[in-house]
């Protein structure tokens, strides 16, 4: 009799153990498809059953931003018998494309249920921003993209907002990138008036250059018409890294010193090269690097006699003007050079004349 009864325990313990409630969702995604933000509100009611043998109860529904808010069933579900959630997404000042958690919580056994809605809203024109350029269906906030200082070692990125303003998707191509520009779109389909944005990343270890340079590339819909591209201009001022300088070894490092600052040719008459000569010192006290000195006027030619200055030394810069270049009488222009200075990476020089 004891064994009996000992048997008739275990079994039943077995079998308390095994009782558990289990929720099943029809479906566990919604799509709510393209919307008008105008809509308003928009609800699905996720239906689940309960396919265990104990009561199911919902302890939680938790969604993960104020634009979704639930509904569910608060009363235990008896095994066999249904409830539902309830999801809602609130459209109002979130034009483009969205996907949505929702975590529920039971006292079934096992991890806790994800839902999920996703959706296009299609933003109201009073909320949309302005983007003054077009290619198609494509407006684009800007065609520049500034990145200012950009140091050796590090890539910078940069952004563009863009909208598909058509009622077909978008798949915008980017062509003719250098080599040390790299592009995408995010996303890379545009649904009808969704926005996203043209994210740039920009390697300045890979182009042999110094100072500001502007490089281009192109954007098109690749939809087979010519006139379906335009040209996104890219600045950047590369330097050299400087962050992880030391106070004292930003102190001792190389520095620029000038004999002037401007270069007045004052008055050329005639076709004759005119020759100034500009004097750069090292003030430092370790090697001053000239990495270049750019210019960008054709009736200049420029010779930096040496690019790397010993402490306490210096070399010139023979800058030359050749008037039978010259497309105007007047000579007003900026010359940067560009070394490895801490305090002084970018130095301008003015450069004036006039051609009779």
């Amino acid at each position: 009799m004891k064994r009996f009864r000992l048997g008739l325990l275990f079994a039943t313990c077995i079998a308390t153990a095994i009782a558990q409630p289990q929720i099943a969702f029809d479906s566990t995604t919604h799509d709510f498809g393209t919307f008008e933000e105008e809509t308003g509100k928009v609800t699905h009611e996720f239906k689940f059953v309960n396919t265990g043998d104990e009561p199911l109860l919902i302890t939680n529904v938790r969604t993960t931003c104020g634009c979704t808010a639930s509904d569910y069933t608060r009363k235990p579900i008896a095994p066999g018998d249904s409830g539902s959630v309830k999801v809602t997404y609130n459209p109002k000042g979130r034009p483009g494309r969205f996907s949505k958690p929702v975590y529920v919580t039971t006292n079934a056994s096992g991890d806790r249920a994800t839902l999920h809605i996703k959706g296009v809203v299609i933003g109201s024109k009073s909320s949309r921003a302005a983007n003054p350029y077009k290619i198609g269906d494509l407006s684009l906030r800007s065609l520049h993209i500034p990145l200012f200082d950009t140091p050796k070692g590090h890539l910078k990125e940069g952004q563009i907002f863009v909208r598909n303003e058509g009622k077909n998707e978008l798949i915008p191509q980017f062509k003719n990138k250098p080599p040390h520009i790299s592009a995408e779109m995010i996303p890379p389909i545009l649904h009808p008036d969704e926005e996203g944005v043209i994210k740039i990343v920009y390697n300045p270890d890979k182009i042999d250059d110094w100072g500001f340079r502007r490089d281009e590339f192109d954007i098109s819909l690749d939809n087979g018409s010519s006139n379906d591209y335009n040209t996104i201009t890219v600045s950047a001022n590369l330097l050299d890294d400087f962050s992880a300088l030391t106070p004292a070894q930003r102190k001792d490092a190389g520095h620029i010193a000038l004999s002037s600052e401007i270069i007045d040719f004052g008055v050329i008459k005639g076709n004759k090269a005119q020759k100034q000569t500009l004097k750069i010192t090292n003030t430092g006290h370790s090697p001053l690097s000239i990495h270049k000195v750019s210019n960008g006027n054709r009736t200049l030619k420029l010779k930096l006699k040496r690019n790397t200055i010993k402490p306490g030394k210096s070399t010139e810069l023979v800058i030359e003007t050749d008037p039978s270049m010259a497309s105007t009488n007047i000579l007003n222009c900026r010359l940067m050079i560009i070394s490895n200075d801490p305090e002084k990476p970018s130095v301008p020089v003015r450069v004036l004349g006039s051609f009779e």
